[in-house]
C-alpha cells in the first residue's frame, strides 16, 4: 500500500554516520527528517496515509516534516491533512496532527475518540508533559473550536503554566546575575563524565526582542577570556530570531534562552542556500534530570532559582529539535529590518554571510576558526568535527538595538 523502498534504503545508510558525531542521533535525526520531507513532497496524501511500522521516534520526525512543509504551503502536506488520524500513532503525534488539521481547516475539531484518549492521559498518575505543553501552546486554537473542557483539564497540571509564562517577555535577570553567569560559571570537568573538559564556553547575550542582533563572547579551554590581538574582548554578532515571529516554545520559534551544548558539525555544507557555505554546528539541549540538577550544575548559584534558563527546558520537553548555528545563502534585501544584514531562521542561530555594500561576511567561517583556536586546535577542515562547547544564551534587557560590547562592559564583562 505504501511505497517506502527509497525511504528505507536512505535510512539504511544513515547509522554508518553515527561515529561522526558525539551525539549518535544528530545526523540520523536530520537525515530521517529530510527523507520524510522528500517522501511527503513526492507522494500524494493517500499513499502516505499509513507508515504503520513507525516507532514513536520516527512518527515525531515525520510530523515535524509534515508540520514544516504545511507551514511552507506545500500542497502535498496540506493534502495529507485530509486523512483521518492514524490510530496506531503515539498520542502526542495524534494531537499534533489534530492541531495541524484544525490550523489548516481540514477539520473543525479534534475527533471524539482523541479527546477521550487525551482526557484519560491527563488524569493519569504520570502525565506526559508533552501533552500538557501542546495544549498550553495551542490553547487559543483549541478554545476557538470549542475544546474548553480539554484546556481546563490540562490546566489542572501546574506545568501547564510553564508555557504560558514563557512568553518572551523580559526575564527578571539583574546585571549582577549576568556578570555571575560569565565570571562564576562552574567547573565543567565533572559534567557528563568529563565530556566537555576540553571545550569552550560561549556566552550569547540578546535582547528580549529578537529582532535585534545578539553578541557572543567566549572563554577558551583554559577558562580564559578570548581576546583579539589588540587585547579587546573577542566578540561575534549573531541572531536568534524566528522568521515566523514565534516564541521559543513553538516549533520554528526563537532560539530558546538557556544552556545548549555545541557538539561537532554536520558532515557537509550540503544546503548552501539554507545554511550557507560552511558546515553548520550542532546544538543540543541539556538532558532532562531530576529537578534539573544537570542544568543547574552548569549555572552559578545566583541563577539556580531564576527562570531565565527555563525556556530551554520547556522547548526541550516540547520536543524541539534540529537546532543549529549556521550561515545562509539567502540575501536580506530590506535594509530597514532591525537585523540587517542577518537573515532570520526557523529557530537556529544565524550568522552573517554574503556581500553587503562591498563587505564580504563569512561569520560562520570565522566562528568555527575562533572556536578551534580557543580549543588549541589548528583551524583546519578536519578539526571542525572536534568543535565542542557549552553555549549560554540569555536575554539581558528589553532595549531596542543590537547588543554591544559597551552593554557587556556595563555588566562587568570586558
Amino acid at each position: 500500500m505504501v511505497n517506502l523502498i527509497s525511504l528505507f534504503v536512505a535510512i539504511a545508510f544513515v547509522p554508518s554516520l553515527w561515529a561522526f558525531d558525539s551525539k549518535p542521533n544528530s545526523i540520523l535525526e536530520e537525515s530521517l527528517y529530510q527523507n520524510f520531507k522528500q517522501s511527503i513532497q513526492s507522494q500524494n496524501g493517500q499513499k502516505l496515509k499509513s507508515f504503520t511500522g513507525f516507532s514513536a521516534y520516527d512518527q515525531s520526525l515525520f510530523v515535524d516534516a509534515l508540520w514544516d512543509l504545511a507551514d511552507e504551503g506545500e500542497p502535498s502536506a496540506i493534502a495529507f491533512l485530509n486523512n483521518d488520524l492514524p490510530i496506531h500513532y503515539d498520542l502526542t503525534q495524534k494531537l499534533r496532527l489534530g492541531i495541524l488539521r484544525i490550523k489548516y481547516k481540514r477539520a473543525q475539531e479534534l475527533p471524539a475518540e482523541l479527546i477521550n484518549e487525551i482526557s484519560v492521559a491527563l488524569q493519569a498518575e504520570a502525565v506526559d508533559i508533552k501533552i500538557v505543553y501542546l495544549i498550553a501552546a495551542y490553547e487559543e486554537e483549541l478554545t476557538l473550536v470549542g475544546h474548553i473542557d480539554l484546556v481546563k483539564l490540562a490546566q489542572t497540571n501546574s506545568q501547564y503554566f510553564d508555557v504560558k509564562g514563557d512568553s518572551e517577555t523580559i526575564s527578571e535577570i539583574s546585571e549582577d546575575m549576568v556578570a555571575d553567569l560569565y565570571h562564576q560559571t562552574p567547573d565543567i570537568t565533572a559534567y557528563m563524565n568529563g565530556e566537555y573538559i576540553k571545550s569552550v564556553k560561549i556566552f550569547m547575550f540578546c535582547r528580549t526582542s529578537r529582532l535585534y542582533p545578539c553578541l557572543m563572547v567566549m572563554k577558551n579551554v583554559h577558562g580564559e577570556a578570548v581576546r583579539r590581538e589588540d587585547g579587546t574582548l573577542w566578540s561575534n554578532p549573531s541572531l536568534a530570531s524566528s522568521s515566523r515571529g514565534l516564541p521559543s516554545y513553538s516549533r520554528n520559534g526563537n532560539t530558546p534562552q538557556g544552556i545548549h551544548t555545541i557538539d561537532s558539525v554536520m558532515p557537509d555544507a550540503d544546503a548552501p542556500m539554507s545554511f550557507g557555505k560552511f558546515r553548520r554546528m550542532i546544538l543540543h539541549f541539556i538532558p532532562k534530570s531530576t529537578n534539573e540538577v544537570l542544568m543547574k550544575s552548569l549555572l552559578p548559584a545566583s541563577s539556580h532559582e531564576s527562570d531565565w534558563w527555563r525556556s530551554a527546558v520547556v522547548s526541550r520537553d516540547m520536543g524541539r529539535n534540529l537546532l543549529r548555528i549556521h550561515g545562509t545563502g539567502k540575501i536580506n534585501v530590506d535594509k530597514e529590518t532591525p537585523y540587517y544584514p542577518f537573515m532570520r531562521t526557523s529557530g537556529c542561530i544565524a550568522q552573517r554571510e554574503n556581500t553587503y555594500n562591498g563587505v564580504v561576511f563569512k561569520d560562520q567561517r570565522n566562528l568555527l576558526d575562533s572556536i578551534m583556536g580557543a580549543m588549541d586546535l589548528a583551524a583546519t577542515y578536519d578539526n571542525e568535527t572536534q568543535v565542542k562547547g557549552i553555549l549560554y544564551l540569555v536575554d539581558i534587557d528589553d532595549q531596542n538595538g543590537p547588543v554591544t560590547l559597551a552593554d557587556l562592559a556595563f555588566r562587568g564583562i570586558e
